[in-house]
């Protein structure tokens, strides 16, 4: 008997700890709903509220993406000036360069013509020396003179073309820069410190003296 007791016990004790939990959660209903009366109506309008706060706060980010002027695109506009100011730079360096490439070209044929120039003056003056032979000798022929005058002739017109001048020397005042003094003469007709006497020609290449001319300058 006292085994058959003992599971009844057992059995009973379940059911009285559910009848327990249930007056619990009853009572809680009750505490919450009398919570909720105290409240009043607007307290549960609250969550409501808020979500619309925040639905408010959000539309002006809305509106910034709308527009475009968030700030990844002030970043891409800062990027394209600073890569504009670089390309225009660059424009610069290149044009520069140009120029200067242009200039070393220019000079670099000048002196390579000016050397050349040089090398020919020489063979002009032996044309010129034969000229005048030939032309005080009575035993050359006129078509001989008259061929080495149509020489000389072309050869001064592509030494014009080529910017290649005379420079003027007799009874021009001295001037150290293009003139190549060999020696001081006295002269009564000539003024003192201009040239006397054109020993040898001297030529201008452009602004360049080619060649001074060699004279004899009067004593002061």
């Amino acid at each position: 008997m006292s085994r058959k007791r003992k599971k009844e016990s057992r059995e009973e004790k379940p059911e009285a700890q559910e009848d327990q939990i249930r007056g619990a959660n009853s009572l809680e209903g009750k505490n919450r709903s009398a919570e909720q009366e105290s409240a009043g109506p607007g307290a549960d309008d609250s969550k409501p509220v808020a979500e619309e706060a925040e639905l408010v706060e959000e539309e002006p980010a809305r509106d910034e993406e709308e527009t475009g002027a968030g700030p990844e695109e002030k970043d891409w506009e800062q990027e394209m000036e600073v890569l504009s100011d670089r390309l225009k730079r660059k424009q610069a360096e290149m044009d520069n360069l140009r120029r200067i490439s242009k200039l070393e070209q220019a000079e670099a044929r000048n002196y390579a013509l000016y050397d050349f120039l040089s090398r020919l003056l020489p063979v002009l003056d032996n044309l010129e020396r034969a000229l005048e032979s030939a032309r005080s000798d009575e035993s050359v022929p006129q078509s001989h003179v008259e061929g080495l005058e149509m020489i000389y002739k072309q050869l001064h017109q592509i030494l014009d073309q080529e910017g290649v001048s005379i420079i003027e020397a007799e009874g021009a005042p001295f001037d150290p820069n293009c003139h190549h003094a060999v020696m001081e003469v006295e002269s009564e007709e000539a003024e003192p410190g201009s040239v006397v006497e054109e020993l040898q020609k001297g030529y201008w290449h452009r602004q360049r003296v080619l060649r001074p001319a060699m004279v004899k300058v009067c004593r002061e």
